[in-house]
């Protein structure tokens, strides 16, 4: 019977920056970085899922994919405060928002959710905090905006960018909302993921302009990430800082778009991490 030693030697090869793989299973030591390496391709796919029982555009959504949320937004000519509650499969009924109001944003789960900013027909700087069946007051961000982005949770939250205040981020503890770091790029219709000390921007823009850039975060400023392959916004997301995925949106009027991209912090899964001698 063969053995790897027999067909492929008792070396793993020693190289100063991970090479561009295609072939799974291809193993490698980085010597810049002391890690011993494999290559493993991940094939993903989108499902159908169940139908929201009030068709709208422009909301909120929070959660996981067997505990989602979906808060507000436009339905047909008019806002909505409806809140719907996912559990893998259907949708059903949640407690109402306290005010209707699309582009908003949201974060957190579908116990402890929390909603934010958005229009309708004004600027809104409100925040309200869901239960998992009553929406109630929070605290007010410091800068009334729409089209914003949110990542979080109900006690950690993270707003940022937006139409009316495309730099600034603001942190939620659970009562009051504190500046954060600005974005190196200001602008609106971004998506969202991660946490507030480890979030991540996504896209966004606004006529004319549509952006590909990606910004992380980590609880006080703001770097460059990679570059989607597209420029998008107005798109969804969800997912961590370094295992994101962004969906749908626009990449310049009046078209929309069902692609989807995954974002991840290397190409390569880490097997194990020794040190040099």
């Amino acid at each position: 019977m063969s053995t790897y030693y027999g067909t492929k030697g008792q070396k793993v090869q020693g190289i100063a920056s991970d090479p561009s793989v295609s072939q799974e299973g291809q193993v490698w030591y980085n010597t810049t970085t002391s890690a011993l390496k494999v290559f493993k391709n991940f094939t993903n796919a989108w499902a159908t899922g169940g139908n929201l029982a009030t068709a709208r555009q422009a909301l909120a959504g929070a959660g996981t994919q067997t505990a989602a949320l979906a808060i507000g937004g436009n339905a047909g000519p008019g806002v909505t405060t409806a809140t719907e509650e996912y559990d893998g499969s259907t949708w059903t009924a949640g407690g109402n928002l306290t005010t209707a109001r699309s582009y908003l944003a949201g974060c957190g789960t579908q116990t402890a959710g929390l909603g934010f900013g958005g229009y309708q027909p004004t600027f809104f700087n409100a925040t309200e905090e869901y239960d998992g069946s009553t929406w109630t007051a929070g605290g007010n961000m410091a800068t009334a905006r729409d089209r914003l982005a949110g990542a979080g949770t109900q006690t950690a939250g993270l707003a940022f960018g937006g139409r009316t205040a495309v730099s600034p981020t603001e942190e939620y503890n659970g009562s009051t909302w504190a500046a954060g770091g600005n974005l190196i790029t200001g602008r609106g219709y971004m998506m969202g993921a991660g946490t507030q000390t480890a979030g991540l921007g996504i896209g966004g823009g606004g006529d004319p302009t549509y952006f590909k850039m990606t910004e992380n975060y980590n609880g006080t400023s703001w770097t460059a990430g990679a570059n989607m392959n597209i420029n998008r916004q107005k798109g969804g997301s969800g997912g961590t800082q370094t295992s994101a995925v962004t969906f749908g949106g626009n990449s310049g009027p009046p078209t929309e778009i069902a692609s989807t991209e995954e974002y991840n912090a290397g190409t390569v899964t880490v097997a194990a991490t020794v040190t040099q001698s």
